[in-house]
C-alpha cells in the first residue's frame, strides 16, 4: 500500500492573526485536494491548529508543498509530519492503496 501522511499543525499566533490568512490557507488546501495530493484538511477542536491528510506524494514533495501554505509563510504554525502505511482500509478508501 502507498504511504499516507498526517500533517499536524499547531498555531503559534493568536486565532485573530491566523484568521487573517484563513481564506488563503483554504485555497492552498483546495488546490492540493484538486491536484490529488491532499485528501482532507480541517481545524482541530479546540482550535489549536489543524490536520491535513496527504497522499500520492513523497515526503520531500510534501515538505516542498507545505512551504507554500500561507500559514507557514507567515510563521503562524509549527508542523509535524507523520508517515504511515495503512495495513487495513475500509473498501471506501481502497483508492488510496493503489
Amino acid at each position: 500500500m502507498k504511504q499516507i501522511f498526517i500533517i499536524s499543525t499547531t498555531y503559534t499566533k493568536s486565532l485573530e492573526e491566523v484568521g487573517k490568512y484563513r481564506q488563503e490557507h483554504f485555497e492552498f488546501i483546495q488546490k492540493n485536494i484538486d491536484a490529488g495530493k491532499f485528501i482532507a484538511g480541517g481545524r482541530q477542536n479546540p482550535p489549536t491548529g489543524g490536520l491535513i491528510l496527504a497522499f500520492n506524494v513523497t515526503r520531500g514533495e510534501l515538505e516542498t508543498i507545505l512551504k507554500e501554505d500561507p500559514y507557514y509563510k507567515n510563521n503562524l504554525i509549527e508542523t509535524v509530519i507523520t508517515e504511515f502505511t495503512p495495513a487495513l482500509l475500509d473498501k471506501e478508501f481502497e483508492k488510496y492503496s493503489n
